[in-house]
């Protein structure tokens, strides 16, 4: 069926209006008229499949990532990777030959990477943690309990309340404006 003009023009003004009414719902203007040095926190969590030894790979140590990987067959060729200087480690590290925006990134200075972290319940060594000396958090090797404590900051017990959502409703507290600062779409987790 061929599109005609008037279908095109109706479509296209049911979707602008759409876009205007989300932009107004959900406070977007505002957060587009922010002035030039305006930062955000934005935090994505990724539930899962998500294998971060493959996302930021030791460039100056890919021996030793091989002797790792290889046998999985999860190696990524060196020369496929995305170098970056990181001259607080002295190294140099790779990004996954996929993630060429957030390498574009690095090259600008506009974006970071916290690696090895996780929740804790006090500083931990690995002499502590082997000796049983450290408090640790809960369910310290499930994953399931990790992914909660992540979205929860809460290391020594479970919780359904959320940090981000913490977060939001104390920003909010700031603000004039009567618009979210935090949206989740219905039926995902806490934030």
């Amino acid at each position: 069926m061929a599109l005609t003009r008037r279908a095109f023009v109706g479509g296209f003004c049911t979707s602008f209006g759409a876009a205007v009414l989300a932009f107004e719902r959900f406070g977007l203007l505002q957060a587009l008229a922010q002035a030039r040095d305006y930062k955000a926190l934005v935090c994505i969590f990724l539930f899962g499949g998500n294998d971060s030894g493959n996302m930021i790979i030791p460039y100056d140590d890919y021996a030793t990532y091989t002797t790792v990987r290889q046998n999985t067959g999860l190696a990524i060729p060196q020369s496929s990777l995305l170098p970056i200087n990181v001259p607080s480690l002295g190294s140099q590290l790779a990004f996954h030959p996929s993630l060429t925006g957030l390498h574009n990134l690095w090259g600008q200075g506009k974006v970071a990477v916290v690696c090895n972290v996780g929740p804790l319940v006090e500083p931990t060594t690995s002499t502590s943690y082997r000796n049983g000396t450290a408090r640790v958090p809960l369910n310290l090797f499930s994953h399931a309990d990790q992914q909660n404590q992540w979205q929860t900051s809460v290391a020594n017990k479970s919780s359904t309340v959320g940090w981000g959502g913490h977060t939001a409703d104390k920003a909010a507290q700031l603000n004039a404006s009567a618009y979210r600062s935090c949206y989740r779409p219905p039926g995902l987790p806490s934030l």
